[in-house]
């Protein structure tokens, strides 16, 4: 079976012969020719084809015969170049299907089994413009040894069961160990007693020196405001604008203005200027109206205390409403202020069943109470 390097070496021989081709066709277009081409390698290991082991063989001689039988004749003879391939040209077109090429020499190590090496027939590969190529596969030169480094596959005995079945197998001997002799008792290592450690006696801990708290600032004569309604409380407009709740007042002031408290949103509808205190005038207009009822509920849901009954119960539900209002109809506006006119005025209580009282204590009283 050819190897995988028979093809290379065919391509090889076909490369070389087309290069022949042109240099015989440009010195002689009209004479025809028959070329011959192969490849030598030496076969180290001697196994009949290329291995990984063989190479190209150079100087190789190389013997064309035909006529077949004991004793062929030697039409052309030819040597091997570097790269271990020979061609042959010969004059005209001769039927060479029954030639054969042999190795007739070798040089090195390989020339040992030359002389008696198996010729190979030739193959047409193809004929046309007056020129014929003959190709044929590797020719071998073998010495006269396998080299050492080839793998040698020796024969395997024949496997006999009964032969096996009748020789018994030797019994099983556990050698005995050597003895463990104790150690003597100079070889013994002595334990290391390591030195006390030191540890510092516990101490007890002292307490620092107290130091006398301050006492209790006295009470200013100034307004207090009362503190948040725990139970919910509800006043209207008009009770925020009166001077004895000014003390009711919340995070805001009567001077903060409408932009601060409200956002962006209000201060383009009511301007930059205008303050919680002018909110609470406001009357005649939806606009104004929604205004007086936002900030009144602005002020109750800062005096409640977190978790109150009241309607709005935090200041930022306050503010979304009103910004909801003025970026919506009229009627949108209407009905926010109305809403929060409601909570103003105790409605909103648990399920909206309860009326939140005002419970607002004059400030003048708030402060009589906690100077006595």
């Amino acid at each position: 079976m050819p190897s995988p390097f028979d093809g290379a070496a065919r391509r090889v021989a076909a490369v070389a012969a087309l290069l022949l081709l042109l240099a015989v066709s440009a010195a002689d277009a009209a004479a025809s020719s028959t070329v011959v081409a192969g490849m030598v390698f030496c076969d180290q290991c001697k196994d009949g084809a290329r291995g990984l082991f063989d190479y190209p063989l150079y100087g190789a001689r190389v013997a064309i015969q035909c006529g077949g039988g004991d004793t062929p004749i030697t039409v052309r003879e030819c040597n091997t170049n570097w790269f271990g391939g020979f061609s042959v040209r010969m004059e005209g077109s001769p039927d060479m299907n029954r030639c054969t090429a042999r190795v007739v020499h070798a040089t090195g190590h390989c020339s040992a089994a030359a002389a008696n090496a198996d010729p190979r027939e030739l193959t047409l590969a193809f004929r046309m413009l007056g020129l014929a190529l003959y190709t044929v596969l590797p020719l071998l030169s073998q010495p006269e040894q396998p080299m050492d480094f080839c793998p040698r596959a020796g024969p395997v005995p024949p496997h006999d069961p009964a032969a096996a079945a009748a020789t018994p197998s030797p019994p099983l001997t556990v050698a005995p160990g050597p003895a463990s002799s104790p150690v003597p008792i100079f070889w013994r290592r002595r334990p290391r007693l390591l030195p006390p450690v030191w540890r510092r006696p516990p101490t007890v801990p002292q307490q620092p020196e107290t130091e006398p708290l301050p006492s209790p600032p006295a009470p200013s004569s100034t307004e207090t405001p009362a503190e948040g309604s725990s139970s919910g409380s509800a006043c209207a407009y008009d009770q925020w604008t009166l001077p004895e709740h000014r003390c009711h007042w919340k995070v805001v002031t009567p001077n903060t203005t409408v932009a601060m408290a409200f956002g962006p949103l209000a201060a383009q509808r009511y301007g930059p200027d205008m303050t919680l205190r002018e909110a609470l005038d406001g009357r005649g207009d939806p606009y104004r109206t929604l205004l007086r009822e936002a900030t009144a509920a602005l002020l109750n849901a800062y005096y409640n205390a977190p978790g109150s009954p009241f309607l709005y119960p935090t200041t930022a539900s306050v503010l979304d409403h009103l910004n909801g209002a003025l970026l919506s109809s009229a009627q949108r506006v209407l009905i926010e202020g109305a809403r929060f006119r409601r909570a103003n005025t105790g409605g909103g209580g648990p399920a909206g069943r309860t009326k939140l009282p005002c419970d607002f204590t004059p400030c003048a009283a708030t402060n009589a109470t906690t100077t006595g």
